[in-house]
């Protein structure tokens, strides 16, 4: 393997077909090693689509709008996370006349909806039934359920879903 410091660099080696007779082959190393993402917010770029600002901002491979629900519907923000071509995400991008800081981007914790328990989806869980996400109990579905909530994960008062959850709040802490 070998680390190139530029895209001028990858070309001229991609160039070469054989070395001592041994045939090479370039490949670029696996995307999450060679891409970051970072979070920019603007209501100046509420406008733009996302395959605008992959055209129009350096660097920039891939953007997702961040969406809320409100009710049936969902609404854009004025939040994006960009996917960059580097490493490490610049602390700033230029989009236009504007200078817009770049946060790190932090998923959000993933929730099993089977189990309801963090650190895995559904499709790899263990657990032989599904748990209600409202009372932590097998046998029904959410919608079905008349019974007070009570979290899987920390046994408070409120859903396993809640997002002020004490034991998400701590497993999301860990990802920041």
């Amino acid at each position: 393997m070998v680390e190139l410091k530029s895209n001028d660099q990858a070309k001229k080696l991609g160039a070469i077909a054989t070395f001592l007779n041994i045939p090479v082959t370039l490949s670029p190393h696996k995307k999450s090693l060679n891409s970051s993402k970072g979070v920019i917010r603007s209501r100046d770029l509420q406008c733009s689509s996302e395959e605008e600002m992959v055209e129009e901002l350096s660097g920039v491979t891939h953007s997702r709008r961040i969406k809320v629900r409100r009710g049936e519907d969902k609404i854009q923000t004025d939040t994006v996370v960009l996917t960059f071509d580097s490493p490490k995400p610049p602390s700033r991008i230029r989009a236009g006349y504007l200078t817009l800081d770049v946060r790190p981007y932090v998923p959000l914790l993933m929730r099993c909806h089977k189990c309801q328990r963090y650190g895995h989806g559904k499709d790899r869980c263990k657990k032989p039934a599904a748990v209600c996400v409202r009372c932590g109990k097998g046998g029904h579905v959410e919608r079905d359920c008349s019974a007070d909530p009570l979290c899987v994960n920390c046994r408070g008062n409120h859903a396993a879903s809640s997002k002020t959850c004490s034991k998400f709040l701590e497993e999301q802490a860990v990802l920041r």
